[in-house]
């Protein structure tokens, strides 16, 4: 796949939009010989913007019960895992396969699936190589860099922010801090600490911090790769009558969340858009022998303050509780 186009997808995309473990599949469709098949290889299904994207992506592939079966398996945020999960699915030889990686520990196994002839979608999170056909999901470095000048403005140019990070090998997680830190070259005045690796965990995130205010360094803002994090972040400087302090999450996907922004508790989020249903469509389109224009397709961010947040609310009534 080389020279890598990209294209923003029509805003109508976004608006596409905890259950099971193990290897259990979580099937959308009964799989039926007489179909084709479309398996979905899923990072975990734990988190509440991963919850929201197995039920989004599953009520897309139930739209096209008469076209395809359609398979699914989660890996608990396990490399490894994933990587058996691949080559278990590609046993039932699918002409499509969805696969949000873990991390870039998967792209052999991914690669592999491609060379056995699957039409390979990434969604989420891409990897390395040229091996895979089609890239559904936000553009995690711009929105990374969107958070990083929202934060200069709310802090004039100056001040000390903790980064709180995500999965230490995954795309996302490089990106999200790599576009936030670029930003920030433009505001000498402002000085990151960089925080732990969370693992995207509110629990993991709220433990850091609190060993984290023991320490007394100074600090003015906290920018934490997803809401989760940024919620962890909060409870632990309220359980600890730390004064206000300007936090800034990513995803979008709370109801939650967006009251804590109503409430003044965290600065803002950006939404990261769902990915399921337009992949599934785009694979369904593949069954039918077409191919999208180009092999990356961005979905659209927004920005969700406290001045937004009533409408947004409005505007994504799906959000996870």
């Amino acid at each position: 796949m080389k020279n890598l186009r990209s294209y923003i997808v029509p805003s109508v995309f976004a608006a596409f939009a905890l259950s099971g473990c193990g290897n259990s599949d979580k099937t959308a469709t009964a799989e039926n010989p007489s179909l084709p098949l479309i398996a979905f290889a899923q990072a975990n299904s734990q988190d509440p913007w991963r919850q929201v994207f197995d039920k989004d992506i599953k009520q897309e592939a139930d739209k096209h019960s008469s076209e395809f079966s359609f398979t699914e398996q989660e890996a608990e945020d396990d490399p490894k895992k994933q990587i058996d999960e691949i080559e278990t699915l590609m046993v039932k030889k699918p002409k499509v396969l969805l696969v949000s990686p873990v991390t870039e520990a998967a792209q052999k196994a991914i690669e592999d699936a491609h060379d056995a002839g699957a039409y390979v979608i990434l969604l989420d999170r891409s990897i390395p190589g040229n091996k895979w056909d089609v890239y559904v999901g936000g553009d995690n470095y711009a929105i990374g860099k969107m958070a990083g000048e929202y934060m200069a403005k709310k802090l004039s140019g100056k001040g000390t922010v903790l980064m709180i990070r995500g999965i230490a090998d995954a795309v996302p997680t490089k990106e999200r801090g790599g576009g936030f830190m670029d930003a920030l070259k433009a505001f000498p005045g402002i000085t990151v600490i960089q925080g732990d690796d969370c693992g995207y965990q509110r629990a993991k995130a709220q433990t850091f911090m609190e060993n984290f205010l023991q320490s007394k360094k100074p600090f003015d803002a906290v920018y934490a790769h997803n809401d989760e994090m940024a919620i962890g972040a909060y409870l632990a400087m309220s359980q600890a009558n730390v004064p206000a302090k300007v936090i800034v999450g990513i995803d979008g996907c709370q109801k939650e969340v967006v009251q804590d922004i109503k409430d003044g508790k965290i600065a803002a989020t950006f939404r990261y858009p769902q990915p399921g249903a337009p992949a599934v469509d785009i694979a369904a389109d593949f069954l039918k022998g077409k191919k999208p224009s180009s092999n990356k397709v961005l979905l659209p961010t927004e920005m969700v303050t406290k001045e937004t947040a009533d409408k947004y609310l409005q505007e994504h009534p799906n959000l996870a509780d």
